[in-house]
């Protein structure tokens, strides 16, 4: 089983409140990524809160997911990260990373990812252009050496670059998968002016 991890505990000081609560039309952007992770046939997933942590569980139904509250989100993603590590299932054969503030990624780039793991992939990440997205799978046998990497806000990515030989890059038409929210300009953004991809 695919365990995926949705990141979901950043103060989101630029967006001006938490990003798990952006409203994506009706509902909150936690709630359509959890939908999407459904949706691509994926099940238990790992939901690190942090930040008004209580009003996101207020909000969104995670009945069916496994919460970790991160209770120093200051640590930045690595934090999360690592949190989440601790908390995946025995039976996992690997991990699925999400970004809370990715809501417009498309279910099949998910599923395109998935296969790639299911074909024995070692680690898989999307590309959209020149740009790699998310999320990116991990296989069980990286996880130790991922925890041993993860350090401030960096994420898995200084890990991915020791590893660029086993990465499958998965190519997709689909800008959500390298567009992330940080701010309301960049919603504003997405709702119809160009498009702007994540860093590496």
């Amino acid at each position: 089983m695919i365990q995926p991890i949705v990141l979901a505990a950043g103060f989101g000081t630029r967006m001006g409140g938490n990003k798990a609560l952006l409203p994506i039309g009706d509902v909150p952007a936690l709630t359509v990524v959890l939908s999407m992770i459904e949706a691509a046939g994926l099940s238990s997933p790992i939901i690190v809160l942090g930040h008004n942590a209580e009003a996101v569980k207020a909000a969104v139904d995670l009945e069916q997911a496994r919460v970790v509250i991160n209770l120093h989100p200051q640590g930045g993603i690595s934090r999360s990260l690592a949190l989440a590590l601790e908390a995946i299932q025995a039976d996992s054969t690997g991990i699925l990373v999400f970004h809370v503030d990715m809501p417009f990624l498309a279910h099949s780039t998910v599923r395109a990812v998935v296969d790639a793991a299911n074909r024995g992939a070692v680690l898989a990440a999307p590309v959209h252009g020149e740009t790699r997205g998310f999320p990116v799978y991990f296989a069980r046998d990286t996880l130790d050496a991922l925890k041993a990497s993860l350090q401030g806000d960096s994420g898995g990515r200084a890990f991915l670059r020791t590893r660029s030989t086993q990465l499958t890059r998965v190519l997709v038409d689909d800008p959500g998968c390298v567009f992330d929210i940080d701010s309301p300009s960049d919603l504003r953004t997405w709702k119809g002016e160009p498009l702007c991809a994540i860093s590496e």
